[in-house]
């Protein structure tokens, strides 16, 4: 038996000395095969290329579950104030009822706070970098009222009295509305816009209508912001956010009802009547057919109420959407519509709603027309009788509602 060193064997035998312990064998380390592998090395990180260099874990310790959870909150509470408009513009949008009260109460508090701090300023200047209308903007108009704050006063029925605009004196044109508008909007002021006898404006935010002045106040927008300018043609387009329930002093009525019809036909009318007066024109442009039949349905509720509505007014003309937005020989929803060419195009978006860029420029250039059938009408000096005497017609494809 062979020994290594001779620290080795004092250990070995000053262990074997002790009761009980049976001395073994020790063999000399440096001359065993488990020792013969050359020492491992330590890697130095700044030696190896700088993919794997970056991966390198050795010593990393796991982050404790509190410590990750305590980042997450940190991260949910600090995205809840920089979006804290937008969450309260997602809560408001809701039907009336327990949810929607609930969500605004659990929002309200990180909105005031950002509000406070200016946290929404970053998420409102970015989107408006890129022309996205901001929930900012888009609230402004947030009230407790539920009803519209405008009080309406219509005296003698006033008259439709255009003039042919000038590039020096340019026709005032003003659109506005709701999502739905957005597209439809656009296509209509890069048409109209481009002829410099013309000056349009775009007024569009999203979520909007009549049924929710608690929600945005159009009567008090067009009464406060867009009236003052003097827009001498006035295209609407509201409806598509309509049907929902109303909250009215005396309870809620869910969409369709006797009460929501009396309501709705009321704010309708007293819109109309509010936008009436300096010679104005206003087309009040219907909705299209829709994808869904039965969102369809209600659509063709509130066109009965705008157009009738329309009829009683000299100063309004009603374009109905729909023959312009469906095919000629089939009346209904259809996602394509030929072009000139006779080509299909897509006229709708895929949530069987919005509008296509085609499907806007269709309905922008029915607009028009309209629009230079009534200056060919009523610009003229013979033109300056009440419009319920003058006779009516419309351009050549369009569908629309005069008085009679």
């Amino acid at each position: 038996m062979a020994f290594g060193s001779v620290d080795t064997l004092a250990k070995v035998t000053a262990r074997a000395d002790r009761p009980g312990v049976t001395s073994r064998p020790v063999t000399d380390s440096s001359s065993h095969p488990r020792y013969d592998r050359p020492a491992r090395q330590r890697r130095d990180p700044a030696s190896e290329p700088r993919s794997l260099r970056y991966h390198d874990a050795s010593g990393a310790r796991p982050m404790p579950a509190g410590r990750i959870m305590l980042v997450g909150l940190i991260a949910l509470l600090v995205g809840a104030l920089l979006n804290a408009d937008s969450l309260y513009a997602t809560a408001s949008r809701q039907d009336f009822g327990w949810q929607r009260s609930a969500a605004r109460a659990v929002v309200t508090p990180f909105r005031s706070v950002s509000h406070l701090l200016r946290l929404n300023r970053p998420r409102a200047e970015i989107e408006s970098a890129i022309g996205r209308q901001s929930h900012t903007e888009n609230t402004v108009r947030h009230g407790i009222s539920r009803k519209p704050t405008v009080k309406i006063t219509q005296a003698a029925p006033p008259v439709i009295v255009l003039r042919r605009g000038t590039p020096q004196a340019p026709l005032r044109v003003w659109l506005g509305g709701d999502s739905l508008t957005r597209d439809y909007g656009l296509a209509f002021q890069a048409k109209l816009g481009a002829d410099p006898n013309f000056s349009v404006e775009l007024d569009t935010r999203i979520s909007t209508g009549l049924t929710r002045p608690d929600y945005f106040d159009w009567p008090a927008e067009l009464a406060d912001n867009v009236l003052p300018k003097k827009p001498e043609i006035m295209v609407v387009m509201f409806g598509a956010n309509d049907a929902q329930g109303m909250e009215l002093p005396n309870g809620v009525f869910e969409f369709g009802s006797d009460g929501w019809k009396a309501e709705y036909r009321r704010r309708v009318g007293d819109t109309m009547n509010l936008l009436a007066g300096d010679g104005r024109l206003i087309i009040w442009v219907g909705q299209p057919y829709m994808s869904d039949q039965g969102f369809s349905d209600r659509m063709a509720i509130e066109n009965e109420i705008y157009q009738s509505e329309a009829v009683s007014r000299p100063w309004v003309r009603y374009l109905d959407s729909r023959p312009v937005l469906s095919p000629p020989d089939k009346p209904g929803y259809a996602a394509y519509l030929p072009n000139s060419s006779g080509e299909p195009t897509l006229a709708r978006q895929g949530d069987g709603v919005h509008l296509s860029e085609f499907g806007s420029e269709k309905l922008a250039d029915a607009t028009i027309d309209l629009i230079h059938f009534m200056i060919q009408e009523f610009a003229s000096p013979a033109a300056t009788a009440p419009p319920s005497t003058a006779p009516a017609r419309s351009p050549s494809g369009v569908t629309t509602t005069s008085p009679p």
